[in-house]
């Protein structure tokens, strides 16, 4: 399955990641009771090692296999970061929490399978800090003929004191 996917960032750097914040079980649309985690790991995009905040990965499915999802603030922006390559045709790559409005993701980077989210960053934080859940709203490429946008969700428990610890840092508490 995951290992049968071209050889990419995740594969590579990430897979570390995953499995040191925990690999979220379940398929969407189930609600991870996803930990957030402050760590110091290679950037996604940059590969300079640098604090940022994580949350443990849910597996979706993408139409075909099963993908590895996950979100990571790097104090400019949000990203949702998966094995699969995204789909932005539709204009329908968006998140939202909790029943707040939804917010359109910016852009997609790096292979098509990071999607960005940069816009009143801050705003969002403040959302995330006061939320219970987060559902990421993806459509992955190809799915002939087109399907669908599949929702993964994230819990938000955890998020405020892992931000905090991020805004110090990722200074280990104690």
């Amino acid at each position: 399955m995951l290992a049968n996917k071209p050889n990419n960032f995740v594969a590579r750097g990430w897979l570390e990641l995953l499995v040191a914040v925990g690999l979220g079980a379940g398929l969407a649309p189930a609600l991870a009771e996803a930990a957030w985690n402050a760590v110091v790991r290679p950037d996604p995009v940059t590969r300079q090692s640098r604090c940022l905040l994580v949350s443990d990965a849910v597996i979706t499915t993408d139409g075909y296999d099963a993908t590895p999802v996950f979100l990571v603030v790097d104090g400019a922006n949000l990203r949702v970061i998966t094995e699969s390559e995204l789909d932005d045709s539709f204009n329908d790559l968006r998140l939202e929490v909790d029943t707040e409005p939804l917010i359109q993701g910016s852009q997609i980077i790096h292979k098509k399978m990071v999607l960005v989210f940069d816009r009143d960053v801050p705003r969002l934080i403040e959302r995330f800090r006061v939320g219970k859940q987060v559902a990421v709203h993806l459509r992955f490429w190809p799915t002939w003929p087109a399907t669908q946008s599949f929702s993964v969700r994230f819990s938000l428990a955890g998020f405020s004191r892992a931000h905090d610890r991020f805004t110090e840092g990722c200074q280990p508490t104690g």
